[in-house]
């Protein structure tokens, strides 16, 4: 994998493809790829590594655990990976931008087409349509990932089996899993060995003390979007002082939902879901599946 600032210059023989075909991909891509981020990095692995043979699967691989390993969009994160890979910095904001733009237009307007004529009969038909043939491709494209990530690695399956037993029976997601995964990986597969400076115990503890700031970071955001919360009932008249602080506690619920919440875009919905519905009541349950269901 080639970084740096001069990915760019690199000579086009020894990439096999070029920036604006990757972008292409990736807006084509971000306009037609239905079902969520593990039935789109499902699509990125079938068509730039399998058909293609655009980014090795070493290279797949490496973003998909570090778009894991970060909070945010799953899908989003790895297609600007793989952009960086061959193009830098370069190829990465053209290709992340080339994905999300179509996805966030159409949900704009699907937004306002719902809040318009979310009561009538047929476009409630549509989005029943819609969320049911997106429940068979997650499926599919979730069997195929956890077998291409996974494969007959029995600790794997340990920590997967782990996690999802634990995240079906909180339904939430927790850090501690994410860390607790890295971690015991890698005491089990690569411990550290102690040595000038360096010892097992400062390794261990040197992410707890990122974990404690962490922490610290989110438990005041919490506290203060739970202390404006007014018990209030959107919509409001644009302009209002009831608008403007509804609009304030969306984008901190939502700032802190992108900066704190790992996993894929399935992992954050009942974190959005408890905040969204529950919390802050911006929605009804009915409404909020529509949402995904547009998603």
């Amino acid at each position: 994998m080639s970084v740096g600032g001069s990915e760019t210059t690199k000579a086009t023989a020894t990439v096999p493809y070029s920036l604006w075909q990757m972008t292409a991909y990736a807006l084509r891509l971000g306009t037609l790829g239905f079902g969520g981020p593990v039935a789109l990095v499902g699509y990125m692995h079938r068509d730039l590594v399998e058909r293609r043979g655009w980014i090795t699967d070493s290279d797949y691989k490496e973003g998909l655990t570090l778009a894991q390993l970060m909070p945010g969009p799953l899908a989003a994160q790895l297609a600007i990976y793989l952009g960086y890979v061959h193009y830098g910095v370069l190829g990465a904001t053209l290709v992340g931008v080339a994905f999300v733009l179509p996805s966030f237009l159409m949900v704009v307007a699907l937004g306002w087409a719902y809040a318009t004529y979310g009561g009538l009969p047929w476009m409630q038909s549509v989005f029943y349509g819609v969320g049911a043939s997106v429940i068979g491709i997650i499926t599919i494209s979730a069997y195929k990932l956890t077998r291409k990530t996974i494969g007959a690695d029995w600790l794997l399956w340990c920590i997967y089996l782990v996690s999802a037993g634990v995240t079906i029976w909180t339904e939430e997601e927790w850090i501690f899993l994410f860390l607790g995964a890295g971690l015991v990986t890698l005491m089990l597969r690569a411990p550290p060995r102690s040595s000038a400076g360096a010892t097992t115990a400062s390794f261990v503890l040197l992410p707890m003390a990122w974990l404690s700031k962490a922490v610290g970071w989110a438990v005041p955001t919490t506290l203060i979007a739970t202390a404006t919360v007014g018990g209030h009932s959107p919509p409001y008249k644009t302009g209002t002082p009831a608008y403007w602080e509804t609009l304030g506690q969306i984008a901190l619920f939502f700032t802190k939902a992108g900066a704190f919440v790992f996993g894929s875009g399935l992992a954050i919905v009942p974190f959005l879901r408890s905040g969204v519905v529950n919390e802050y009541r911006w929605m009804n349950d009915q409404q909020f599946l529509d949402a995904v269901a547009v998603a």
